[in-house]
């Protein structure tokens, strides 16, 4: 990055942070802390100063008269761009993450007073992709690419159902469901149209062959009735008690879903049309003895399988 860009992203830190040791600005701009006194000379002579403090707590700040930029945001739009970085590190391990926090300070920067930033406000998540993050980037922008330009791909694919398979794809649309981006596209090998979850490809290479995307293809179209994947549809009817009723009711499963309230003892009739049957059974596995199905017998049967199963691989009886 040249000298007058790395200037004007050590000015928007300082902006957006306050004051900074020359080693963190060293380390976030991925230059040497001789170079950092450089970029303060070089500002000092376009008569934009900065005020320094030695000791143990010093550092580089700026003046609080020290004007860049005003973009005339109010107090709860930068507070819900904060809230919006902790969102994205805890919910879905973002792979942009670091894009999106240069464009924060940038946004900080140019916002007058100071803001509440965010340590007060934290979201906690069970679980997230165990995913390397970089690796997950490169992927996807590589496949974007090949999406653009129209590009086949070769990829050595781990299925659960086939194991390591080589692969040549036809990639059609990126998206993401629960954390992981999936490419959507037609598989030569199968000759058809199927997806494949990024974290599953092991490697891959572009190919100088071209393809022609059909017009008529539509991701909607590709996708199940609230699924990701095209499924049968079952119409469910559970009767749940406490506590997974009140834990149930809280969220939204299914955009069709209903829910009625048995005041007397808190339970709550569930009713909903879903696809994804795997999905499903965890769901209802999920709820344990708090959970009696009432429809449709299909599914009675394969939770009965399932948990006969669970006792003879743990000898319960």
């Amino acid at each position: 990055m040249s000298k007058v860009s790395n200037c004007l992203r050590m000015l928007i830190l300082l902006k957006s942070r306050g004051k900074m040791k020359i080693k963190e600005l060293a380390e976030r701009l991925e230059v040497s802390e001789r170079m950092i006194r450089e970029y303060k000379n070089e500002l000092e002579k376009a008569e934009i100063y900065l005020m320094s403090e030695p000791g143990k707590n010093g550092g580089y700040y700026l003046d609080e008269n020290s004007f860049i930029f005003n973009l005339n945001l109010e107090e709860a739009e930068i507070s819900s761009f904060l809230m919006a970085k902790e969102f994205l590190e805890k919910e879905d391990n973002f792979m942009f993450l670091k894009e999106y926090e240069s464009g924060l300070d940038k946004i900080k920067a140019a916002v007058k007073g100071r803001y509440d930033d965010g340590k007060n406000q934290h979201i906690v998540k069970v679980s997230r992709p165990n995913i390397d993050l970089e690796d997950e980037k490169k992927k996807y922008l590589d496949i974007s690419s090949s999406i653009i330009s129209r590009n086949k791909l070769e990829i050595n694919y781990f299925s659960i159902n086939s194991g390591l398979v080589k692969r040549v794809i036809r990639p059609y649309v990126l998206f993401m469901y629960k954390g992981f981006w999936y490419c959507i596209g037609y598989c030569e090998l199968r000759g058809e149209i199927r997806d494949f979850k990024l974290s599953r490809i092991r490697s891959y290479k572009l190919l100088e062959d071209t393809f022609d995307k059909p017009i008529d293809f539509k991701l909607s179209d590709y996708l199940g009735h609230n699924s990701i994947f095209k499924d049968k549809l079952y119409n469910i009817k559970l009767k749940i008690n406490p506590p997974m009723s009140i834990i149930i009711s809280e969220r939204i499963w299914s955009e069709n879903q209903k829910i009625i309230f048995n005041q007397e003892d808190n339970s709550i009739l569930f009713e909903a049309t879903m696809s994804g049957l795997p999905e499903i059974k965890s769901w209802i596995l999920s709820m344990g003895s708090c959970v009696e199905i009432l429809e449709p017998e299909e599914l009675k049967e394969e939770i009965r399988e399932e948990v006969k199963k669970l006792k003879n691989l743990y000898k319960i009886y």
